[in-house]
């Protein structure tokens, strides 16, 4: 008997090699050609010179990944073929073996012809290695690097691919499925993100997708490998995930009627978590896409309708086989039950996150700012806080005010203002809010806030700036010029320094709140080739003055001089399609070609519209400057207060 159950074990090892044998020899061409076969065309003394790679995974990185996900997965759908056709899962299951050493023998077999291909491009590696000197590029320890990270992705995608094999009855619902079971962790991260803000006023949807959101799904980890590699808890739970899926597999294939062939979910239990679960996840998507888009309750609830409709049919499709589905309007009422239930749920706040305001003796630190990115600004060490209590207090109560003067439907709210506060507390936790507020109804506080001396030195890189210590300044006009101003004289370094400093020291909220586009942006490089950023604002009228002195303004930002002559039009004259987007050069033209255009040529007014105008195509007037020595245009807004006289003498 024992030499009959080796014999079958043999046979069973031959068909599993003819059935998934090309899918082991696709893999090791595929990683051949992205690694060794790249190491040998660059080995020339040229060609090294322009290789910069400093892990295995930069080569053919793009091909690499293509493989690492779709190569498991496409080994276990033709691996584990005979449990969708019944001939074939009868002649498998009428042999005499227990059915836990078919599974052992099919999965620890396509394992292996999984890590094969692997194992032989790390051998080929390491003997190049020596040879063709890789170790200029990287450490001989990269290899086994790129051997176990490897193998790891590639087995836990194989394993989940297995345990979906076991639920189901169709090759093409196993692949399809396979990948999501692996994107679903982050996906459901990524749609309840984009949908939270709807029902939690100040829900920092962004922070939460941008804070490692990547690793809750291999494969948008796996994307990133080339340049980050995973951290040791993502190695132990990813190692976990692989046992526990293998050992789950085992357990269900046992559980599995021989019968199950040809249906897409075979136990009758992951029938409704796969149909609304599905439902679940499209009406997320639906909403998502119609509360980004269009605003308001109405549609948001219209997104959900229509998504989770779509996505219920869809489902009733897979699991019936057939288009031509019969819904089943009882578990659909149910569904939106349940559903209603949780949305007033939300509505009332039950769990008191919107009121949830930290007190003072609780925090440590406070982070203000406009957005997200500009907290997770990757220029900076770390993010800019502020320490004092009077600061604290205040950000404190302007969060208070925010939240009690929440809008009856704050998803209506279309401001363009942000306001992102992150609470470092002293437990350290942290509290992310984010808001979409009109700054102007916050005036006071704010004001507060960025004229303190704080804030200003923790946002103005001038106070890092030793003026003893000033090499060089140079200031580059922003606008279509080529010149340049730059400072080397010792004196007048110390001199731009100082009065520099007192221009940010004096500088007002309110100028921080205009739509003015600087005249120039500064460099300060000082001790040890350090260097200063900073913008020449408007405002900064005895900088300007001192520049004039120095006869350096002609050269620091763009004056009437460079301008050939400009063309002012009203907005509304002109037919500009924000949504479809324009060019300068078309509503140049456009001005051009209108008899109701004004030209100034006039050196005072051009220099007058030069400081008046604002950086955005969206005023009351626009105004296009030509600049002929360049070929260039540039095109700004005139609004309320900012128009010149003679402008708007000239269009009554």
């Amino acid at each position: 008997m024992l030499s009959k159950i080796s014999l079958v074990n043999k046979e069973i090892w031959k068909t599993i090699i003819r059935s998934v044998g090309w899918v082991s020899i696709i893999y090791f061409l595929g990683l051949f050609f992205s690694i060794p076969l790249e190491i040998l065309m660059t080995t020339s003394e040229e060609q090294r010179k322009f290789v910069d790679i400093d892990n295995l995974f930069q080569y053919n990185f793009q091909i690499q990944i293509i493989l690492t996900i779709s190569i498991p997965v496409l080994m276990v759908v033709f691996l584990f073929r005979f449990l969708q056709m019944k001939p074939y899962s009868d002649l498998i299951h009428s042999l005499p073996i227990r059915r836990e050493a078919i599974f052992h023998q099919y999965a620890i077999t396509g394992l292996l012809l999984l890590i094969l291909p692997v194992l032989l491009i790390a051998i080929i590696v390491l003997i190049l290695y020596q040879p063709l000197f890789l170790n200029e590029f990287y450490e001989i320890g990269e290899i086994f690097k790129w051997l176990g990270i490897t193998l790891m992705y590639n087995i836990l995608i194989y394993l989940a691919g297995v345990f979906v094999g076991m639920v189901t009855g169709l090759s093409a619902v196993q692949g399809a499925l396979s990948y999501i079971v692996l994107l679903l962790p982050a996906g459901l991260i990524i749609l309840l993100a984009f949908n939270l803000p709807f029902y939690l006023y100040g829900y920092p949807n962004q922070y939460y997708m941008e804070s490692k959101v990547e690793k809750f799904s291999p494969l948008t980890s796996l994307v990133q490998i080339n340049y980050r590699a995973p951290g040791t808890s993502e190695i132990v739970v990813y190692l976990i995930l692989i046992l526990s899926l293998y050992w789950l597999s085992q357990w269900i294939y046992k559980k599995r009627k021989l019968e199950a062939v040809s249906q897409a979910l075979v136990f009758p239990i992951t029938k409704p978590i796969f149909k609304y679960g599905t439902t679940f996840c499209t009406m997320l998507l639906g909403g998502m896409y119609f509360g980004e888009m269009r605003n308001g309750v109405g549609w948001l609830i219209a997104g959900y309708v229509f998504g989770a409709l779509i996505g219920y049919a869809i489902a009733e499709m897979v699991l019936q086989k057939s288009w031509r589905v019969t819904i089943h309007v009882r578990g659909l009422i149910i569904y939106t039950a349940v559903i209603a239930v949780l949305f007033m749920l939300f509505q009332f706040d039950f769990t008191q996150y919107e009121k949830n305001i930290p007190s003072a003796r609780e925090i440590n630190r406070v982070h203000i700012s406009e957005s997200y990115y500009l907290y997770s600004d990757i220029d900076r060490d770390e993010p800019l806080y502020l320490e004092e209590f009077e600061n604290i207090d205040l950000v404190r109560r302007l969060h208070q005010e925010i939240v009690e003067n929440k809008s009856i439907d704050h998803m209506q709210a279309n401001h363009r203002d942000t306001a992102f506060i992150v609470y470092e507390l002293k437990n350290g936790e942290k509290l992310v809010r984010n808001y979409k507020i009109d700054k102007t109804k916050y005036r006071p506080f704010y004001k507060l806030i960025f004229e303190s001396d704080e804030y200003k030195k923790a946002t103005n890189e001038i106070y890092k700036v030793a003026a003893d210590e000033t090499t060089k300044i140079t200031i580059t006009p922003s606008g279509p010029v080529n010149k340049r101003a730059i400072i080397t004289n010792p004196d007048d370094l110390k001199e731009a320094v100082e009065i520099l400093t007192e221009e940010v020291d004096s500088a007002a909220y309110e100028e921080s709140m205009n739509d003015v586009e600087p005249y120039a942006y500064i460099e300060i490089y000082y001790s040890n080739s350090k260097k200063a950023y900073m913008q020449w604002n408007p405002s900064y009228n005895k900088f300007e003055k001192w520049l004039k002195e120095k006869s350096l303004l002609d050269e620091a930002r763009v004056t009437s001089n460079d301008v050939s002559y400009a063309l002012v039009m009203k907005a509304e004259d002109l037919n500009i399609n924000h949504a479809r987007g324009f060019s300068y050069e078309d509503i140049f033209e456009d001005m051009k070609q209108s008899n109701q255009a004004m030209k100034i040529t006039n050196e005072e007014q051009i220099e007058s519209s030069l400081k008046s105008a604002r950086g955005f195509v969206d005023g009351e007037y626009l105004i296009a400057f030509y600049f002929e020595e360049q070929r260039a245009i540039d095109i700004k807004n005139f609004n309320g207060k900012n128009v010149p006289g003679f402008i708007k003498k000239h269009f009554e």
